[in-house]
């Protein structure tokens, strides 16, 4: 693969360029107790995925139990 001299990049990572809410990030890195702006947007990306994989898996778990969920500590 041909690539321009110092435009290598990492398997699944590439060079983007953003208009970004300067103070978003600012408020997201301290939230995460990121060191960079890289980070924290690769932090973030990652919450955002994670969160919809939670919310699959309880759509999937509610639609097992067919919307019922009991709460099998309150028998004793």
């Amino acid at each position: 693969m041909a690539t321009k001299a110092g435009a290598q990049t990492r398997v699944g990572r590439q060079r983007k360029n953003y208009r970004i809410d300067t103070a978003k990030l600012e408020r997201t890195k301290r939230i995460l107790g990121t060191r960079t702006e890289t980070e924290t947007i690769h932090r973030a990306l990652d919450l955002v995925a994670d969160e919809a994989a939670l919310a699959t898996a309880l759509a999937r778990f509610l639609e097992k139990g067919r919307g019922h969920i009991e709460d099998v500590d309150a028998r004793r």
